[in-house]
């Protein structure tokens, strides 16, 4: 956990930029927790946790329980495919805002072919027009050249304003240079080694969305580039 602890300060800096007061946090993949801010959930008079794994409750539960209930924050955890049901979700849930908690990175995992995974993805941000909502997600992942261990610091966030390269300015081949240079001053930092795997969520903010981008070394010579954004309704 410790290599994770920059991710996490940076993360807890991102969910600080919220676009709105809400009284309702619906937490979409919210799994245990481990990378998500106990002060950020405490602004809310309700947290509404889903999650597919059965061990998700309880260890959300350790890991901020204590401080959601010295905050009078009342916390809803449920089992089940949130994904999968979001029109029904969504729905029950009107005035919530909405984060998804480095879930929708995953969905390519789910679909074997790369078109149905962006379709998909596709899908789901048209599903949340209307909403405030957010998401933190992998981008890219892959080996890293120096380990972070041994680096004296660890890759820091970059903020990159809009507009920024999509996955569909990647396969139209009209990325602009502004964009490319920012792409590659992050990779650089991140010492990027080899191939790195697309999660296809490039074209996941509507364009215009201010995007954070934040290095996540998931082990000592593997990172992960996570993209998080607000997104309010037009």
């Amino acid at each position: 956990m410790q290599l994770w602890e920059p991710t996490c300060r940076d993360i807890a800096t991102w969910l600080t930029e919220k676009p709105c007061a809400q009284d309702q946090l619906l937490l979409i993949g919210a799994s245990a927790g481990w990378m998500m801010s106990s002060a950020f959930l405490c602004g809310f008079r309700q947290v509404i946790a889903y999650d597919i794994d059965p061990l998700a409750a309880p260890l959300f539960r350790w890991r901020h329980g204590q401080a959601l209930a010295a905050s009078g924050t009342a916390l809803v955890c449920r089992r089940g495919d949130a994904l999968n049901n979001l029109a029904e979700v969504l729905r029950e849930h009107r005035q919530a805002l909405v984060l998804f908690d480095n879930v929708l990175g995953q969905i390519r995992f789910h679909h074997p072919d790369v078109d149905e995974a962006s379709h998909r993805i596709a899908s789901i941000r048209r599903r949340l027009r209307g909403r405030h909502w957010g998401s933190i997600h992998d981008a890219y992942s892959g080996p890293v050249r120096t380990p972070i261990s041994r680096r004296a610091h660890t890759p820091m966030m970059r903020s990159v304003q809009p507009p920024y390269p999509t996955a569909g300015a990647r396969k139209r081949g009209d990325q602009e240079a502004p964009q490319r240079a920012a792409f590659a001053a992050f990779g650089s930092q991140l010492d990027a080694d080899g191939a790195w795997l697309d999660h296809l969520t490039g074209d996941l903010f509507p364009p215009g969305t201010h995007v954070s981008h934040i290095a996540w070394p998931h082990l000592d010579d593997y990172c992960h580039w996570l993209q998080a954004g607000w997104v309010e309704p037009k």
